[in-house]
């Protein structure tokens, strides 16, 4: 089956195969380099950012010793909620430093690996989910159209 949606990878350095994977699984991806001297995050700051209002789901593969790093994800996860899945990547050792953050959340150490497939069913399923509850929101529409550019 093929996936649909748009995926939100927060990492400065994206492993080009799992970006690649997640596009043959029929997937836009977008990237997010994530904060650095110079730039912010708009969540944090701002508390509105178009990347993840654009997300069906989230990668996080930020550094969580980074005290503003624990931040944005506190942040993400507030924004997110349950309308759209997340899946976070640590570095060896910080699931376990950070559990009582990253409790509830699919977390894999190092890469997505085995968890890409799962990921990629619950992206589809938030896209399709955003898709039909926007069509019901719209007055006047009538049912089962979308205009060009809402999909």
């Amino acid at each position: 089956m093929f996936g649909t949606g748009t995926i939100l990878d927060v990492n400065p350095g994206a492993p080009e195969g799992e970006y690649h994977d997640l596009e043959l699984l029929g997937h836009q991806v977008i990237i997010c380099q994530g904060p650095d001297e110079t730039r912010r995050c708009p969540l944090v700051e701002n508390g509105a950012c178009a990347m993840v209002d654009a997300a069906d789901g989230v990668v996080f593969r930020l550094d969580l010793d980074d005290p503003y790093h624990r931040r944005m994800l506190r942040c993400y996860r507030e924004q997110l909620g349950r309308t759209a899945p997340m899946h976070v990547v640590v570095a060896a050792g910080q699931e376990r430093t950070h559990a009582d953050l990253l409790e509830g959340l699919p977390v894999s150490v190092g890469e997505i690996g085995s968890g890409l497939g799962r990921f990629s069913s619950q992206v589809t399923m938030a896209a399709a989910a955003r898709l039909v509850l926007s069509e019901l929101a719209t007055p006047g529409r009538p049912p089962g159209r979308l205009p060009v550019g809402d999909h």
